[in-house]
């Protein structure tokens, strides 16, 4: 019988841990943090319990796994949508349809979950370890305010403010309000406002007397 190389070993285990956190997302997204138990996790990865708590000390540990997955790719969506051809408007449109979109879908579900029951000091050494998607914004806008073609402006507190104008409209979609749910229309306009406030102004030369 061949002995399976470190390697090999190293591999497995990865696989297994990779399906652990995919069964996990799925379970968490569908019934929340508190509804699923490491059992009915354990029994969706077809792995023992045993071997579950191998990768993980507990279920909040597992969550910080799949939420670190989730923001890895929130702030890739954001930096691909900031990078992406077209106007600084063309461009802040499309990083709001995008935000707006993963708000209502898993991943804003998954981030209430973490925001009630993961411990504030967690969810902030979760945070710290990705790029602000506000940060991908604040480049862009430090490059169109040196090209001209936006004015003198705190590139930094702009992209801050960007960002809460997408959450203020998740936040009273999501209280129960009469609201429409944020859609296509909502990015555009918040886009349209953004750029309405800080597009450069062109100077008028006026003639001499």
């Amino acid at each position: 019988m061949s002995i399976a190389s470190t390697e090999e070993i190293s591999s497995l285990e990865k696989s297994g841990r990779v399906r652990i956190v995919r069964e996990a997302r799925s379970l968490f997204t569908a019934h929340g943090f508190v509804a699923v138990s490491m059992q009915q996790i354990a029994n969706a990865a077809t792995v023992n319990k045993a071997t579950l708590y191998h990768h993980f000390r507990d279920k909040e540990d597992l969550f910080i796994s799949v939420m670190t997955e989730e923001f890895a790719r929130m702030s890739a969506v954001v930096q691909a949508a900031v990078n992406d051809e077209g106007t600084l408007e063309e461009r802040l449109q499309c990083v709001a349809a995008r935000v707006l979109a993963d708000a209502q879908g898993d991943f804003g579900r998954l981030a209430a979950e973490m925001r009630a029951h993961v411990s504030e000091d967690k969810r902030a050494t979760l945070i710290d370890r990705f790029t602000a998607p506000w940060d991908h914004l604040r480049i862009a806008l430090e490059r169109a305010r040196e090209a001209g073609e936006v004015r003198e402006i705190d590139a930094e507190l702009v992209a801050r403010m960007f960002f809460a104008m997408l959450h203020s409209q998740i936040w009273w979609a999501k209280t129960g309000t009469e609201l429409d749910e944020p859609s296509a229309d909502t990015a555009a306009t918040i886009a349209n406002l953004l750029m309405d406030g800080i597009r450069a102004v062109p100077v008028v030369e006026t003639e001499s007397e």
